[in-house]
């Protein structure tokens, strides 16, 4: 990499390597495990968890990219299963018989 920065014709190309390895990836990770180091872990499951779901809306957003059928169902089970961590088994009461509830470990 050090070498495209000296050819005319290389200079974007080896400029937009370096911001993709500097800025998008070493800065990322660096903020995102100072972050994640300050939650609980059940919160930064949660977070990570959701991360396809942000990458899929900042597409759409930014790129005007369009969703299909699949994707939809996707982003529901990603939802689904984030809000199945972070509640109560008391949260789910109403959906099944106190028995079944008290059964479970």
């Amino acid at each position: 990499i050090p070498f495209m920065f000296l050819d005319p014709n290389m200079r974007m190309a080896a400029g937009a390597v370096a911001f993709t390895g500097l800025i998008t990836t070493a800065l990322n990770r660096f903020v995102e495990t100072s972050a994640l180091g300050k939650m609980s872990s059940a919160e930064a499951s949660v977070i990570l968890a959701t991360e396809p779901l942000w990458a899929a809306v900042f597409a759409a957003w930014w790129l005007s990219d369009s969703f299909g059928v699949n994707d939809y169902a996707g982003g529901a089970l990603i939802v689904l299963a984030c809000l199945a961590n972070t509640l109560k088994p008391s949260d789910f009461s109403r959906f099944f018989n106190e028995e079944e509830m008290d059964a479970t470990p």
